[in-house]
């Protein structure tokens, strides 16, 4: 019999001879097929942990169960066989049970009660007429499996891909969700940080409700949580965060600890569930990656569990080489900040630089900030973690832009200066960003010396050290400046930094900012750094000289210049160019004004003198030097009873007497805690005033306006 002649009028006069039992026969067939496929099943394969009701609820349209329709036509069984076949293929079943079953439905065809009871021909006729259509049900079924594995194969090329080509996590998580919710089946994929008080936020949703599902986790406010003390913190998310490892659900709305979701889960269409965690290089848990399919049991199969612990591989590398400690965002605030970049609402302000050795405007930076409709501004740490490469492509080319014009509108009204300009670690490997700024010095040349970028968070870029130079060299021949905005403490770091052709390198706020506290430790790492730079002839930058003493001890200390608030705040081009024509600043490293200043000193003081305890000759140098903070005591109107004064008399005697260590050091210790005391005092009244000013404004120095 041909497949043509198991379908039309022939076929259909047959078969109505059987009508009257096709009900009864067809649930006998559909049992027999579950039955037989079980007993292929092993104990942990999907299939033998659903019940039968379950099972048939996964295989809504299948072809058995219209296997003895007399209007049935062959395009319509192949269709739903196929269908039949991607189901099953969410389940695992495997080709060979399929045949073994097939085999054993047409043998119980041919052998149950109602086909004996046939006359012969009419019997042979049905007989091969039902044979046909499940040979072409097996056939369908197994064209749908493959259309499964085919899918799942060209994802897994497609995750090692975009593993290999995204330069942001941003831009790998949404490209990931948007490859796996190619696959049939996925309704829905999310991923998600905690914020502050553990409970997930959606920072990136993926599928046919992503307008929804948000939402209504939030309406239930059945939001997941990461701490196993919360009632939201039992579930997937909570454990895969807590563990670090996967975790997947057979069927959602069966499992208690998903009781918070079961109505969600019905709501949204979800069946299974596997959430991903997504590690540092610390092991430590950074974001979390949920998916979720129609089908049962969906990520339990061993080609899944590969997928998912591929995924799982994947994003924690990516995190490692790509991600930073940002703050959670939620996807519909990352819309917005994106829809903002590309309406225009980016705008540029300004912070001075100033070479610490002339006390003169050295260059600014340029600073990007996206504007609210009320006026105020969104600082960089709250709108870059939303953007993924091709928006920080956009934000680059519109500030750098922006920023050349206002340097050629302040050259037009007298104010001759150089300006530094952010550039995403993204650029070292990216040749687009050269392309920007190739196109922005042919549209407004400038001499290409007044122009510095500054490369943000460079992290480990030994794998493609070779490459980056290539391309940091294209940059270099462009007659531009670089430097490095955040490097780590050792020298290695700075030896990569001088084959990368840097020129300078910025010492982060962070450290300064411990000074108050820990004066010695920080003015250290100042100095150290500092000496470190300079010694493979390189330039140093210090930032977040937020009070008069840092910008001194700064100064003291060797640092070539130095930005902060103590200086000005970052400001809008315009009030730039009015600052500048006022400023003025004078440092005079010999005589300092702040108790910093004088620590920074002191510093110095006791690096010469034990270099020199060795060498009389150089030792008696070195003390017959006038001491700076003699005169910081004076310039500062220390009391002559007063202890500080009283302190440093006994120093210089025990240094006149030839510096006997124990004394000298002794004497020294008691006069760094009398200064400490001080740069507390100075710094709790620089952080007064900041405070009463509410932030708003440059903080005074008396040499600056």
């Amino acid at each position: 019999m041909t497949s043509h002649d198991a379908y039309g009028p022939r076929a259909a006069k047959s078969l109505t001879l059987i009508r009257p039992h096709a009900d009864l026969l067809t649930r006998e067939i559909c049992a027999m097929f579950h039955d037989d496929l079980l007993t292929h099943a092993g104990r942990d394969d999907i299939l033998a942990q659903l019940n039968t009701e379950e099972f048939w609820a996964s295989q809504e349209g299948h072809p058995l169960g219209r296997l003895l329709d007399p209007d049935l036509k062959h395009h319509a069984l192949r269709q739903s066989a196929q269908d039949m076949g991607r189901t099953l293929a969410y389940l695992g079943v495997e080709n060979t049970w399929l045949v073994d079953t097939f085999d054993t439905l047409i043998i119980g065809l041919r052998r149950h009660p109602l086909m004996q009871s046939l006359p012969h021909a009419k019997q042979t006729h049905i007989q091969d007429i039902l044979v046909s259509r499940l040979m072409a049900s097996l056939s369908g079924i197994v064209a749908g499996q493959r259309q499964i594995i085919r899918g799942q194969l060209r994802v897994t090329s497609a995750v090692a891909r975009l593993a290999k080509t995204c330069t942001t996590l941003n831009d790998l998580a949404r490209a990931l969700l948007e490859t796996l919710l190619t696959l049939e089946g996925m309704v829905a994929g999310t991923f998600a940080k905690p914020d502050k008080n553990g409970t997930l936020q959606y920072e990136i949703v993926a599928g046919a409700t992503v307008e929804r599902h948000a939402s209504t986790f939030a309406d239930y406010q059945s939001l997941p949580n990461i701490y196993a003390d919360n009632p939201l913190g039992c579930g997937p998310s909570g454990c895969a965060w807590r563990s670090g490892k996967p975790q997947r659900s057979l069927i959602i709305t069966r499992e208690p600890s998903l009781a918070p979701w079961h109505r969600i889960a019905r709501e949204l269409g979800y069946v299974s569930h596997a959430t991903i965690p997504i590690l540092d290089a610390n092991r430590e848990p950074h974001a979390i990656l949920s998916l979720y399919h129609a089908a049962p049991g969906y990520f339990s199969t061993a080609d899944r569990t590969n997928l998912v612990d591929r995924l799982h591989a994947v994003l924690s590398a990516a995190v490692t080489r790509l991600g930073r400690d940002t703050p959670a965002v939620h996807y519909t605030i990352r819309a917005d900040y994106r829809e903002r970049l590309a309406q225009g609402a980016l705008t540029m302000l300004y912070q001075p630089i100033i070479d610490l050795k002339t006390g003169r405007l050295a260059k600014v930076e340029a600073l990007a900030r996206l504007r609210n409709p009320d006026g105020t501004h969104i600082p960089p740490l709250q709108f870059l973690p939303a953007f993924g490469a091709h928006d920080l492509r956009r934000l680059f080319a519109l500030g750098l832009n922006q920023a050349m014009a206002d340097l050629h509108e302040w050259e037009h009204r007298g104010l001759y200066t150089a300006i530094s300009v952010n550039l995403p670690a993204q650029a070292l490997s990216d040749p687009e960003y050269l392309s920007i700024a190739q196109a922005a010095l042919h549209d407004r040349p400038i001499e290409p010396h007044r122009l510095t970028f500054e490369l943000l968070e460079t992290g480990d870029i030994s794998p493609q050290e070779t490459a980056i130079r290539r391309l940091t060299n294209r940059w270099r021949r462009l007659g531009v400046r670089l430097a490095q905005d955040d490097l780590g403490s050792g020298y290695s770091s700075l030896l990569r930094m001088e084959r990368l052709g840097v020129d300078e390198v910025k010492i982060d706020q962070e450290f300064v900012r411990t000074v108050a506290r820990s004066p010695r430790k920080a003015l250290q790492f100042i100095h150290h750094l500092t000496r470190l730079v300079h010694d493979i002839g390189l330039s140093v930058v210090v930032e977040g000289l937020e009070s008069r003493g840092l910008v001194e001890a700064a100064t003291i200390l060797g640092a070539d210049a130095g930005q902060g608030y103590a200086i000005s705040r970052p400001i809008t081009a315009n009030a730039l160019y009015i600052w500048h024509r006022d400023f003025d600043l004078a440092i005079v490293p010999e005589s300092p004004t702040t108790a910093l200043g004088a620590y920074a000193t002191l510093l110095l003081r006791g690096v010469l003198l034990n270099l020199a305890r060795s060498r009389p000759a150089l030792l008696r140098h070195v003390i017959s030097e006038p001491c700076a903070i003699a005169a910081y005591m004076e310039n500062a109107a220390i009391p002559k009873n007063s202890v500080l004064k009283d302190v440093y008399r006994k120093l210089a005697d025990v240094i006149r007497a030839g510096a006997d260590p124990q004394r000298y050091e002794k004497t020294h210790k008691r006069l760094e805690r009398l200064l400490r005391m001080e740069i507390r005092r100075e710094e709790d009244v620089m952080a007064d005033s900041r405070h009463g000013m509410g932030g708003a404004s440059r903080i005074p120095l008396p040499y600056a306006p």
